[in-house]
């Protein structure tokens, strides 16, 4: 058989360890998954449900449209319905995305580290990476204005930053896709938006309404702790939408995950304790690691990069030997940022559970 020349160069994404895995390879009685920036939560009990009251139909097709999610969404965020597109996670409208956007020749710009399926995408498509070094952990505008040619047909930009949690101002932003050409897409993937605690955290939704070439994506994935039905979404501009309702699949988002996120979206009111959670745990972990005197990078989000060569033991082997212990995170060199791990963000319980293993190393 011959592959396409394209995906020579393309490394497969390695998701976390699951937690039976670790328990049974190790003889573990406990085991605490913090890799994969997930919610410590459960989906609402209400939104649960709604799912078991689905399971009788799944003989059916899904709505291909995804008609009731998508005027809910439409309704949440106001703008029309026709600006609204759904994925099978945020990563499924990545490669819709750039189907529609990329070619040989074209050319993709995005940070150095960042979310590693933005390379994928671009060099599936056999177009061309534009990597720019973080500055200070965090996105550079400067260095991204630099790097925009008249060959660049995407931005990708992640707010806050994955892997680093760190955050741009809306005001930065705006002023970055002021500079952009009109034929340049600036795709603000927004997956970790509610858990930002700064003021400007929804300029993203405005700059998209004021700007054809903004699409802003976010999902169900996190703080709504829906990860295993994925669903993701994005606003865009409605020619945006047409184009990519001519490559996406066909019943795409399938039925409980439609009805999931539905109920999901009606319940955004008992959001703000999941941040109050999220909040706490983050403090926690900053106390508890500068106890330790551990170095880590201040963050937005739900996870945080912690930097790990000054233990005891190779910051190359801190990661297995935290799962000897019981406890998954991500090894930061294979996100780019080797001497650092990323963890997520778990409960009061996982987070004390997670410093007293790394206080073994320390």
């Amino acid at each position: 058989m011959k592959f396409v020349p394209q995906i020579e160069n393309i490394e497969p994404y390695v998701a976390g360890t699951p937690i039976e895995q670790v328990a049974r390879a190790y003889g573990l009685d406990k085991v605490v998954k913090l890799a994969s920036n997930e919610s410590p939560l459960p989906p609402f009990p209400e939104v649960l449900d709604v799912i078991a009251g689905k399971f009788d139909s799944l003989n059916r097709y899904p709505d291909a449209e995804a008609r009731d999610l998508r005027a809910a969404l439409a309704e949440r965020y106001g703008v029309d319905d026709r600006q609204v597109i759904l994925g099978n996670g945020s990563c499924e409208l990545l490669i819709w995305l750039s189907l529609i956007f990329l070619e040989p020749g074209a050319e993709a710009v995005f940070a150095d580290p960042t979310f590693l399926v933005y390379e994928e995408v671009t060099l599936a498509r056999g177009a061309t990476s534009v990597k720019v070094p973080l500055k200070d952990f965090t996105n550079d505008l400067a260095a991204f204005a630099d790097a925009v040619t008249d060959k660049t047909r995407v931005v990708f930009l992640t707010n806050p930053h994955n892997p680093t949690g760190t955050y741009l101002s809306a005001a930065d932003i705006a002023a970055f896709a002021g500079g952009l050409p009109p034929d340049c897409a600036l795709v603000l993937d927004e997956a970790y938006n509610e858990y930002v605690e700064e003021d400007d955290s929804q300029g993203g939704l405005e700059l998209m309404r004021a700007n054809p070439n903004v699409i802003l994506l976010r999902t169900f994935s996190k703080i709504y702790g829906l990860c295993g039905l994925r669903v993701g979404y994005g606003l865009c501009a409605p020619e945006v939408k047409t184009a990519i309702d001519k490559v996406r699949q066909p019943f795409n988002i399938n039925s409980l995950a439609q009805a999931a996120a539905l109920k999901a979206l009606s319940l955004e009111d008992r959001l703000e304790e999941r941040r109050a959670l999220n909040l706490e745990g983050r403090q926690q972990l900053y106390d508890g690691l500068n106890d330790l005197g551990v170095d880590y990078v201040p963050t937005q989000s739900n996870f945080m990069l912690v930097e790990i060569d000054q233990l005891s033991v190779p910051s190359d082997d801190v990661p297995e030997q935290l799962l000897r212990r019981g406890v998954i995170v991500r090894d930061g060199a294979a996100l780019g940022c080797p001497g650092y791990m990323r963890l997520s963000i778990g409960t009061s319980g996982e987070n004390e559970f997670l410093l007293e293993k790394l206080a073994e190393l320390k």
